[in-house]
């Protein structure tokens, strides 16, 4: 119990200290002091304002100049995951190379919580010698005509929004300064019209910069052709799912094929887990101006949640829940493992567990608030859902996340989905679109819940009242009930209806003996 104790007092303790420097303190160019300059340029002694040409500021040592610094989301204010672009503050020389980064300003969730500050650190340290001419891309490794530089582990998708952000205002501001080529990477071509013999002139060339979220799409073909492959045979086993309940072994292997799947495929390897702070981040940006590019920074996700706005109109919250949440399938198949090995299931009673739905949407409500002030606070509390620590970080951070991570793992071995029914604030979310679905296929008898309690004892999370009634904004659309609805040795008025036809069809065979005789 004291050890219990010691890790709930320890992971609050944590949590209160990232809620207190979540945000990381913005300044403005034209606030900027010396202090921050010489992070970059450690000789700088005096400082310029603004230019009227571009937003940069000239950086002076005595009478000479070293350069310029820029923030880049004055220039390319690029959102990222929490809807608000990311703050750099950058330094270029006179001939247009990046002669430092850092970071000043974000509200990013990963950056947050999960990524260290040497990580951060050494990410940008990466653009020192960088020129502005120069096609920058994260992971390119040796791709032609690019020049490489690593991302952040579990943060691949900000690295990229920081890269083009950092490298479209370094090209403004070199361009704006009229500032000459610094040879970067080779390109083909690139001499092409110049005199034998002599140097070429020198002037900044533009590079022709794709958009960045086209890269993970590029990058992402393969998974995203394996992803919408699964897509498609889910809709199609639940279309023809009154065809599939009915072969009870075929559904049972499909079943849980597809939660391996989704746990190891969607979660671990393509880290396409959904969380409340996807919502909270599309709210912000639709209030600050709706922009396609920050949808589709994350191919996966993007897949996944238009294929959750289209499901969610159909067959209600249940089709994400039950089919294609990693955290959820991963649950499932634990609680499964464990009934197998005769592990008792211990519910609550039912007025108990009606009361406890409440938490999750308070547990909503709280994020929903905190965000309209900050994301970077909403992203802390947020939390309370598991997911980062075991998809995106594979429990390798603080030992009291872990703990608990791992503790409602553990809970749902006996409980199942515990986290889902009680705690996840993305469920109670999806569950207020669930009231506009168009299709309600799933089936019920009048016998159901007076006096037939099979499906209800059965269902995994409890989604059916003792009176027989399916609760649709808690069902996770797991069709077990529907199994047992079409089992004629499990259903109660098909098991009776089964004993009366084989009466019937024994004293049919005795007479038909009898007459033969």
């Amino acid at each position: 119990m004291d050890l219990v104790r010691g890790c709930l007092l320890r992971f609050a303790f944590t949590v209160l200290l990232l809620v207190a420097g979540a945000a990381v303190a913005g300044e403005r160019l034209e606030q900027l002091d010396l202090a921050g300059t010489r992070a970059i340029f450690p000789a700088a002694d005096s400082l310029g304002t603004t230019l009227a040409a571009v937003p940069a500021r000239t950086v002076f040592a005595g009478d000479d100049v070293l350069g310029w610094i820029f923030l880049n989301d004055e220039l390319h204010p690029i959102p990222a995951y929490s809807g608000k672009p990311i703050s750099a503050l950058v330094g270029i020389d006179a001939e247009g190379r990046i002669v430092g980064a850092r970071i000043v300003a974000h509200e990013e969730p990963i950056l947050v919580i999960g990524v260290s500050d040497s990580d951060l650190q050494h990410f940008i340290a990466q653009y020192a010698g960088i020129s502005a001419s120069e096609k920058v891309r994260v992971g390119a490794g040796a791709r032609a005509g690019y020049r490489g530089i690593d991302a952040i582990t579990g943060a691949t998708i900000t690295t990229m929004v920081i890269n083009q952000s950092i490298m479209a205002a370094a090209e403004d501001v070199a361009s704006a300064l009229g500032l000459p080529l610094a040879r970067g990477v080779p390109l083909p071509g690139a001499n092409l019209g110049s005199a034998p013999g002599k140097p070429a002139p020198a002037h900044l060339v533009k590079p022709d910069r794709e958009p960045y979220w086209l890269q993970l799409w590029e990058e992402r073909e393969g998974r995203l052709f394996i992803l919408g492959t699964a897509l498609a045979l889910l809709v199609t086993m639940l279309v023809f799912q009154d065809w599939l309940v009915v072969r009870p072994r075929l559904f049972t292997r499909l079943r849980n094929g597809y939660m391996l799947f989704t746990v190891f495929f969607i979660g671990f390897y393509s880290m396409g887990q959904l969380s409340i702070v996807n919502m909270l981040a599309f709210g912000r940006v639709m209030a600050g101006g709706f922009s396609w590019e920050t949808l589709l920074i994350e191919p996966v996700t993007f897949m996944l949640w238009s294929f959750v706005a289209v499901t969610i109109v159909l067959w209600g919250r249940g089709v994400y829940c039950g089919w294609l949440c990693p955290f959820g399938a991963l649950q499932e198949l634990i609680h499964t493992i464990a009934r197998h090995f005769g592990v008792p299931r211990h519910e609550f009673p039912a007025m108990v567990h009606e009361r406890l739905w409440a938490i999750k949407y308070l547990i909503l409500i709280g994020l929903f608030g905190l965000s309209l002030d900050s994301m970077a606070h909403a992203a802390t509390m947020a939390e309370v859902e598991p997911f980062k620590t075991v998809f995106a970080l594979h429990f390798v951070r603080d030992w009291s996340f872990v703990v608990y991570a791992l503790a409602l793992l553990a809970v749902s071995a006996v409980n199942s989905k515990f986290y889902c029914k009680y705690l996840c604030p993305l469920g109670a979310a999806l569950s207020f679109f669930t009231r506009f679905r168009i299709f309600d296929w799933l089936r019920r008898r009048r016998e159901c819940g007076n006096p037939c309690q099979t499906c209800a004892a059965q269902c995994q999370i409890s989604a059916i009242r003792p009176t027989g009634e399916i609760i649709e904004n808690e069902c996770h659309y797991c069709l077990e009930c529907q199994v047992i609805y079409h089992d004629e040795h499990r259903c109660p008025p098909l098991v009776e209806k089964r004993k009366r036809r084989e009466k019937r069809e024994t004293r049919a065979a005795q007479i038909s003996a009898v007459q033969v005789e």
